[in-house]
């Protein structure tokens, strides 16, 4: 979906229920900025990690991805890494000039210098972890405001990442959300870590992603978006969905109750498995 799609989808600001408004400069409640912080804090919203390691294999996710209907588009962090942020970013923005752009850097420090590559590359977004601290979510957000105010028809928007269960249970969770918040944020993540799911997966099978899910969204979703990550199938997505959480995160298993990662699969499977996920959860619909 194109950026101009996605803003013509918001509805009239509305002052009141802005978000947060404690810290940083607060972005123009008619500014491309606050649309898209509306829009993933109020509708449905749907984001394609493209974990991929190499831009050859990332860039078909995500055509296919933006085809299904996703609302943004992830550029992950192991092709980040391995193909390099002052490549992957430009190259992303090249070949999608009107999509939602995500970096999902887990940046834990130097957060001002990491941010400033993203935007500059093109990134419209960028996703740090909340483990790096307020020092760093403050120096992020300080970048974000002087690319806002240099284009202010650009969307800028900073997001972080609480990794769990380093990070939880549901109140240390919650408490990470709200210094988070403090520190000028436009949206929170709850994330299930991939190496933890790795080693026992009865985490991702159980309801304890969910559980902070749900807590932090509780506490914090009248302010911002709270996105859920890690591995999510079809079921556990619309079980949220049902609950109030709006924003997801589609992993490698396009939403397949399993850990199998299908990056590799034909474009036209990989758009609808995704577009599978995104009508069933939006839809309210069992899978």
């Amino acid at each position: 979906m194109t950026i101009s799609r996605l803003l013509g989808t918001v509805r009239a600001p509305n002052e009141a229920t802005g978000g947060n408004d404690t810290a940083m400069t607060k972005p123009d409640p008619h500014s491309p900025s606050q649309k898209i912080r509306e829009l993933m804090r109020d509708q449905f919203t749907f984001q394609i990690s493209v974990d991929t390691g190499t831009l050859p294999q990332g860039l078909p996710v995500a055509k296919a991805a933006l085809a299904a209907g996703v609302t943004l588009v992830e550029m992950g962090t192991p092709l980040l890494k391995c193909e390099g942020v002052l490549n992957v970013v430009p190259a992303f923005r090249r070949e999608f000039p009107d999509a939602l752009l995500l970096a999902d850097m887990k940046t834990m420090d130097g957060g001002a210098y990491e941010a400033r590559s993203v935007f500059a590359g093109g990134g419209n977004i960028i996703d740090f972890l909340a483990l790096a601290g307020y020092d760093s979510a403050k120096a992020i957000c300080t970048v974000r405001d002087e690319f806002r105010s240099a284009d202010p028809e650009l969307p800028r928007l900073v997001f972080a990442d609480i990794l769990v269960p380093h990070q939880g249970p549901a109140q240390p969770a919650v408490d990470v959300a709200l210094r988070m918040l403090e520190a000028g944020v436009d949206g929170i993540g709850v994330h299930l870590q991939l190496d933890a799911r790795r080693a026992n997966p009865a985490l991702l099978q159980s309801d304890y992603l969910g559980d902070i899910a749900r807590a932090v969204h509780e506490r914090v979703g009248d302010a911002a978006s709270v996105q859920v990550v890690g591995g999510l199938s079809i079921e556990q997505a619309l079980g949220l969905a049902r609950d109030g959480l709006r924003a997801f995160v589609i992993s490698g298993n396009l939403g397949l109750p399993d850990a199998v990662t299908r990056y590799g699969l034909p474009s036209a499977e990989m758009q609808q498995h995704i577009a599978d996920f995104i009508r069933q959860v939006s839809g309210g619909r069992a899978p």
